[in-house]
């Protein structure tokens, strides 16, 4: 008889196994969700009943109910002209050297003028917006702060504000030299802004207000990315830069408004970015409020700026260990004399050529724009005391009374051309300077003087050097005419002298040269010096 097998739980099982399998994943889905849906709904309720979310949002509310009052939209009226030479000029960001064209694009958004046509009757041209930027409240007696460049060349300048009220401006006073500028209106009921009392340090919290792509009185939040950035040449030569970076979000329209901190006080004046773009990348940039304030003091006061004048040239690079050795400097940090104006200040109270300066007034002096910085923040007349070292005398201290900077102390070098033959030089010195790259040389004569209209110099001419070589990569032969007049402070007048002069020091060590570089405005030489070192390898 056949043997009755009973298969009921192995079918059940399977039947389980089989309803898992094909519903099971909307199953699991389903549990997922839930269990989603769940989280959101309890992190919602942690973030809506989180007081320190709220108090942050309302902080951040506040501040523009503090700041917005005080912020101003700033129009620039003007004719349409043609660009015809009978009387008619270009923009003012068409007459920008294109270097700087990068750090204020929004000069870019100014109307275009008409191109040819009759320019007789220009003046029946209506004004019309042909520029824009930002501004703020400084006191309760009319003046408005912005940026030099945004009101630079207006005929007519008309600020708003946040209720609407609108305003013709006058200009009281400018300095391109810190690109700031103070306007005034005829307003009753204003609201100046608060200025900080403390310098702003990296990793702040602050705000940028302004109009940045016509959009008024919009407000941006970042942090303090860095403060003194100094030598990004956004005001250009003879400029006093010092800013303070940002990435809160600044854009073209957004010049001249104020950068807030968490308390709605003015830590700096929003004026540049650098982009590859024209729009924001991350790097704006504002004079901090400590500028913004001196500056303005003096431009309200007597309607321009005046600067202390020490009267010394200096050189366009930072005191390198190597260099400061050569002059037997041991300090921590200094800013090297490359010459004194003669009959100047420094010159009267006995600085010279090589000095390193390390002190003003107990300060110490680190880099070179902070030397210009202090030197310029004092009035003309007042009395400093500039410590010193000076080469085998070791540190001294100086009173020195301060000058009036003069208007345009920027110098030039220019481009020298020569037919004259080069010397080649064999003497033991000969094999060094052309391990250095100095090639092309030749003794600075009277007569080379005279045929190139320039003053005699004794010394050497650069006339070429090695591409590549250690000589070229500090820059000799790239300004002419470059002459060579001493070797660690020894003169020579001669190719041969120079190759003698080199041979006695050892080119490992590093050698410095003092160069005289003609200055075609001021025709008169500039003095520096290189410090060129062969590699021990």
């Amino acid at each position: 008889m056949p043997r009755i097998r009973w298969y009921g739980p192995s079918v059940v099982l399977l039947l389980t196994v089989l309803v898992t399998m094909v519903a099971g994943p909307g199953i699991v889905r389903s549990l997922a969700y839930a269990e989603t849906e769940a989280r959101i709904q309890l992190i919602q309720n942690n973030l809506s009943q989180s007081e320190a979310l709220q108090t942050l949002s309302e902080s951040f509310t506040q501040v523009a109910e503090v700041v917005e009052p005080s912020v101003v939209h700033i129009e620039i009226l003007g004719k349409q002209r043609s660009r015809s030479m009978r009387g008619g000029r270009m923009a003012p960001f068409g007459q920008m050297p294109e270097e700087f064209r990068k750090f204020f694009p929004e000069l870019e958004q100014q109307a275009p003028e008409e191109r040819g046509g009759d320019d007789n009757f220009e003046e029946y041209n209506p004004q019309l917006p042909v520029g824009n930027g930002s501004g703020w409240v400084y006191d309760n007696e009319g003046h408005i702060i912005t940026n030099n460049h945004v009101v630079a060349n207006a005929e007519k300048i008309r600020v708003r504000f946040r209720n609407g009220d609108r305003y013709d401006a006058e200009v009281v006073g400018t300095d391109a030299k810190t690109d700031i500028a103070v306007l005034k209106v005829q307003a009753g009921s204003l609201y100046p802004a608060k200025l900080t009392s403390k310098p702003v340090k990296q990793g702040e919290i602050v705000f940028a207000f302004g109009s940045p792509f016509r959009f008024e009185f919009s407000m941006t939040q970042g942090i303090v990315s860095a403060t003194g950035r100094k030598n990004l040449n956004i005001i250009g030569n003879g400029g006093y830069e010092n800013f303070i970076q940002t990435d809160a979000a600044i854009n073209p329209g957004n010049s001249g408004g104020p950068l807030t901190n968490i308390y709605g006080e003015v830590v700096g004046m929003n004026t540049a970015i650098a982009s590859r773009t024209g729009g924001f990348n991350g790097l704006g940039f504002a004079i901090p409020t400590d500028m913004v304030k001196r500056i303005v003091t003096q431009i309200i006061e007597k309607g321009s700026v005046s600067r202390g004048y020490l009267g010394i040239m200096l050189p366009s690079e930072e005191l390198s260990p190597n260099l400061a050795k050569s002059f037997g400097f041991e300090g921590e940090s200094g800013v090297l004399v490359n010459d004194v104006v003669p009959d100047g200040p420094a010159a009267k109270a006995g600085l010279k050529r090589g000095d390193i300066v390390t002190k003003i007034n107990d300060v110490p002096i680190t880099n070179i724009d902070q030397l210009r910085n202090v030197v310029a923040s004092f009035s003309p007349n007042t009395k400093i005391d500039v410590t010193y070292y000076r080469q085998g005398q070791g540190e001294q201290v100086t009173s020195i009374e301060l000058a009036e900077l003069p208007t345009n102390m920027i110098a030039r070098s220019n481009e020298l051309e020569d037919e004259a033959a080069v010397e080649t030089e064999t003497s033991k010195g000969s094999e060094m300077l052309k391990k250095f790259g100095l090639t092309g040389l030749q003794t600075f004569s009277e007569e080379l003087a005279e045929r190139y209209g320039l003053k005699f110099e004794p010394g050497v001419l650069v006339k070429s050097v090695r591409s590549g070589s250690v000589a070229a990569i500090e820059g000799l032969g790239t300004r002419a005419p470059m002459i060579i007049t001493h070797v660690m402070g020894d003169p020579v007048t001669s190719v041969s002298e120079l190759a003698e002069e080199i041979s006695k020091h050892d080119p490992t060590a590093g050698i410095r040269l003092s160069i005289a570089i003609w200055d075609k405005e001021s025709e008169e030489y500039i003095n520096t010096y290189e410090f060129l070192e062969l590699s021990s390898e």
